[in-house]
């Protein structure tokens, strides 16, 4: 079979359609990654190392003498090869062209595969993996103060204060766009609030929203003290205060069936290491020019002291 889907190139569809998926990926960026094009099969391992704080010496007094630097190995388990595959009828790309290819399976295929993987992602943030809550209360009380508070509790547990990220459902993003001191942003010259739903940096943190974070159990509060710090809570999970340390995720090409009759195309991002593969294939009996892309990976937890979670109702 040649490597074209009615004339048009598969590995062109591979490096278009990775390019459509790094734009649904800025999440998924804001944790560690350790990607690659190494083929891999399902239920194979990658070991990744994270770094634990360190502290300065006094040079002046003791000299150059080294300090112990200390990072602990987390072995990520490649166990989910998740995509989306997509069915042609018999003609239907030859009349379409390249766009009907872009709308109806590159971009669906994209925010699919990425959808997959941020709540595989989330999934990890259970009050056993990471006990740390930073907020409780309810989503109309939640605002800059309160993001303030967040990033206090964050630097008393000795996180670097660099590349944090808050990341919310979207009723506490709202309920920060409603602020008005973040609404007033545009007296430091940026309207994005505003004009485009996009808040700026508060109190260090980057924020961005997703609606899948996982919200389920029951909510139990340990009423033997008001210090939220030791609430023990297993619901209403509305946020994450995180760095990149909180959570790992590794991905690799998924491995090619031996004697496979289609075709099969890859692409990496050259600055992430990112690799998805694209394959292409004929079913008579369906009457379909089939295509998937696909990744293979795995998340795992990273340095639970680093993520902290928000409770609210």
């Amino acid at each position: 079979m040649s490597n074209t889907l009615n004339g048009i190139n598969l590995q062109l569809i591979a490096q278009d359609s990775l390019t459509t998926l790094l734009a649904e990926f800025p999440l998924i960026s804001k944790f560690s990654t350790n990607f690659g094009g190494d083929i891999a099969t399902k239920g194979e391992s990658v070991t990744t190392r994270i770094a634990s704080p360190v502290g300065a010496s006094d040079i002046g007094a003791n000299g150059y003498v080294p300090s112990s630097v200390v990072s602990t190995a987390r072995q990520v388990v490649l166990n989910n090869h998740k995509g989306f595959v997509m069915g042609f009828n018999d003609g239907e790309v030859a009349k379409g062209g390249y766009d009907v290819l872009r709308r109806t399976f590159m971009r669906p295929a994209a925010w699919a595969v990425s959808k997959a993987v941020l709540d595989d992602i989330f999934a990890l943030c259970t009050a056993s993996n990471y006990p740390n809550v930073a907020y409780t209360g309810t989503v109309a009380a939640f605002d800059a103060d309160a993001v303030a508070g967040i990033s206090q509790y964050l630097t008393d547990l000795s996180v670097p204060q660099a590349n944090r990220v808050l990341i919310t459902r979207p009723a506490l993003y709202t309920a920060l766009a409603r602020d008005n001191a973040i609404q007033a942003q545009y007296a430091s010259g940026t309207n994005a609030p505003l004009t485009e739903n996009l808040l700026p940096r508060i109190h260090g943190f980057e924020v961005n929203q997703y609606a899948g974070l996982p919200n389920s159990g029951t909510f139990i509060v340990n009423t033997t003290t008001p210090d939220p710090k030791f609430s023990s809570l297993d619901a209403n999970l509305m946020g994450v205060a995180a760095n990149p340390e909180s959570i790992i995720i590794a991905a690799r090409l998924p491995a090619v069936p031996q004697g496979w009759y289609g075709n099969v195309a890859t692409a990496t991002d050259e600055k992430s290491g990112l690799s998805i593969q694209v394959r292409e294939w004929y079913d008579g009996v369906l009457g379909q020019q089939l295509l998937s892309m696909s990744i293979l990976y795995g998340v795992q937890i990273g340095s639970t002291n680093t993520l902290a979670r928000i409770i609210a109702s």
